[in-house]
């Protein structure tokens, strides 16, 4: 058994000028210093639109500048772990320009891990205990192939792993509309290949539920963008049922958090997740930047 922590980090958007958000930066140095054991960057690093006609270069441009933001991690030896998000993968040219960005990945990260499946794609890793599932799924569907994947993946995982999953588009929605059937087919697949936690970006805000399905519960985390670009606001619903006034909580550890004023938006806008791993257990922290600098997410 071991002790360590990994960061989760989503949601970029490096500008299609290919200038990098200046929070970003702001949250790479202050993650260097925490020093996790590795950081997964869990989709829409770039800003790529299914209209918008972006060349080849275009997008090798962006994923340039991507990995340029990332280098104090590279220089600390943090190892980077990839996966898509929609924006990064609407076109050919945005596909291709991904896969090209991360081609050397199972390279790159060789003497810490052996990664199995099709990174940088879909694919898993073995980190002492804990068995990560890295999912492409970029928008509200489960492809066939990932599903196989997480299926042969669970016969090929250890005995007695600490099973925890990564993707881009979270299994319900906070801010809008919730796709029943992609839900109800990844939801209670990874219950039924003993994971004990969901983690997704896409939304651009923190929040952390438990869902419950006919084989069992999974743990629901939103881990919010790392850049604080653009922001959604909470769905009526959700504020109804979870907010008053400008607070609300967290409905899974009663996290409180602050909204700014008069609206359904979260005050804490620029996010990332750490996970601690102790003793084949796992707990969550959700960071914000804040006057420059990493602190605990929502209220004292």
């Amino acid at each position: 058994m071991s002790t360590f922590s990994f960061a989760i980090v989503s949601d970029i958007h490096v500008y299609v000028s290919g200038s990098v958000p200046s929070n970003f930066t702001k949250v790479i140095a202050q993650l260097a210093g925490l020093s996790p054991r590795f950081v997964v960057l869990s989709g829409d690093g770039t800003s790529g639109n299914p209209d918008d006609g972006a060349s080849r270069d275009k997008v090798a441009l962006w994923w340039r500048s991507f990995r340029a933001a990332c280098q104090p991690l590279v220089e600390r030896d943090i190892p980077l772990l990839p996966i898509a998000g929609n924006h990064d993968y609407y076109t050919q040219a945005q596909r291709d320009g991904y896969l090209a960005a991360w081609s050397s990945l199972g390279e790159d990260v060789s003497d810490r891990f052996i990664l199995s499946g099709r990174p940088p794609l879909y694919y898993a890793l073995q980190v002492d205990e804990l068995r990560l599932t890295m999912l492409h799924v970029v928008d509200q569907a489960l492809p066939s192939e990932v599903a196989q994947f997480v299926r042969q993946d669970a016969v090929e995982t250890p005995e007695g792993s600490l099973k925890l999953c990564i993707g881009h588009v979270p299994l319900v929605s906070m801010m809008g509309r919730t796709s029943e059937s992609y839900r109800d087919a990844l939801g209670p697949l990874l219950v039924e290949t003993g994971h004990s936690a969901f983690f997704a970006g896409h939304e651009h805000l923190v929040w952390e539920q438990l869902l419950s399905f006919p084989s069992g519960d999974l743990h629901h985390i939103h881990v919010g963008t790392g850049s604080g670009t653009y922001h959604f606001p909470l769905s009526r619903a959700t504020y109804d049922k979870h907010c008053a006034g400008n607070e609300g909580t967290l409905p899974y550890n009663g996290r409180r958090f602050a909204l700014d004023p008069g609206t359904r938006q979260q005050a804490d806008k620029t996010n990332i997740c750490m996970v601690q791993i102790s003793d084949g257990t796992y707990s969550v922290e959700h960071l914000t930047l804040r006057g420059g600098e990493l602190q605990r997410f929502g209220l004292p």
